[in-house]
């Protein structure tokens, strides 16, 4: 069976590197990630007007390679080229996907990256503030259109500080719409701070001039005879967003942890207009939306427990006819998981999660849904 360096060997004489190539500090890694889900995420309308609900199967397999190299006349190169998921098709497992970038690394300073990577605010978004299914309404699942934040960018500048006493710094900086305009850019910083069991977040982003195209989304209106859709239509146009998050974690020795995150989302459009079904079109001007997660975790021997909950608040649209929120815009999860260890490097785990989730990602016209999900995952 090979190891991870003869393999290495394999894959640089099936692309017929020179003989001088240098793979002597070259590491494959990856995970083989299967699991089967059931929910409404992908739910269509049946010839009945209900939903039909199929079991879903997820394959977030991907693999990546990453080395160094001491320069003889320089600093310490780092290089970094991922896969994206298999996914549904296979369409998304091609390398350089995921992070994909080159850059040094100095000792008691910090490194600097140039690629394809996550944005600092993203990149604790991510994790742990979206695992266990509470990304579906706490990572990029919110109302604000255009969107309120990046999460893995190409064309990006990133500077990760080294650690100094409990404390670290990230500083980013990129282009926003992947394109050749250089008036959309976005940049972000992070900052972290750790002393024992607790450890502290705190990250901003700014993103001008986002491209948005014409498209509309769905919200629920209640009234005491009955309970109506609720469409808004926006014309296309551009925006400059904000993000700020603020979060914790706190993990014990006895096993048990908590973690929660504060996100603010807001943004300022220019030649937008908004259609409100009922009331009329007036000129966007921004928005807001506020969210928040909270969690608790419980590892015992083998197993871990984890229940969290999070949710996205109502949007606030400031129109040139007033501001006003939806009531029913809002999105909301809990979420749980029962783990257990396979092995070091292996696990098994249950995923129940009960969500509402309305506004730009409806699901089944906003009604709560029950989703269960079920998997193994071996990292190499």
């Amino acid at each position: 069976m090979f190891n991870k360096s003869a393999l290495a060997v394999v894959i640089a004489s099936a692309f017929a590197l020179p003989a001088h190539a240098d793979i002597k500090n070259v590491d494959i890694y990856g995970q083989i990630a299967i699991s089967a889900w059931t929910g409404a995420d992908w739910a269509t309308v049946d010839a009945n007007g209900g939903y039909e609900n199929p079991i879903k199967i997820e394959n977030e397999s991907r693999i990546g390679f990453r080395g160094s190299k001491d320069f003889a006349n320089g600093p310490k190169f780092i290089w970094q080229i991922e896969s994206g998921n298999v996914g549904e098709s296979g369409g998304d497992g091609k390398l350089g996907v995921r992070d994909t970038f080159g850059g040094f690394e100095w000792e008691g300073i910090g490194k600097v990256r140039a690629g394809r990577m996550l944005t600092p605010l993203y990149e604790v978004l991510d994790w742990p503030y979206s695992s266990i299914s509470t990304g579906k309404v706490m990572d990029w699942r919110g109302d604000i259109i255009g969107g309120g934040n990046y999460d893995r960018q190409s064309n990006m500048i990133r500077f990760d500080s080294a650690n100094h006493s409990g404390f670290s710094y990230n500083l980013a900086l990129g282009r926003g719409n992947n394109t050749n305009d250089a008036s959309s850019n976005f940049y972000g910083l992070g900052a972290h701070y750790n002393t024992g069991p607790l450890t502290l977040h705190a990250t901003y982003e700014k993103g001008t001039d986002r491209k948005i195209e014409e498209g509309h989304f769905y919200g629920t209106q209640k009234t005491a005879e009955a309970k109506t859709d609720e469409l808004l239509t926006h014309s296309k146009g551009t925006g400059d967003s904000n993000a700020y998050l603020l979060g914790f974690e706190l993990n014990f020795d006895n096993g048990l942890g908590f973690y929660g995150a504060y996100k603010r989302l807001t943004a300022d459009y220019t030649d937008m207009d908004l259609d409100v079904s009922g009331v009329g079109t007036s000129q966007l001007n921004g928005m807001s939306q506020d969210s928040y997660t909270l969690a608790t975790i419980y590892n015992t021997g083998l197993w871990q427990f984890k229940l969290a909950y999070a949710a996205n608040l109502k949007p606030e649209f400031e129109t040139a006819a007033g501001d006003f929120k939806v009531s029913e815009f809002s999105d909301s999860i809990i979420s749980g998981q029962v783990m257990y260890f396979l092995d070091d490097s292996a696990v098994a785990y249950v995923r129940p999660y009960y969500l509402q989730r309305r506004g730009l990602s409806v699901v089944q016209d906003g009604d709560k849904e029950f989703g269960l999900g079920m998997g193994v995952e071996y990292y190499f």
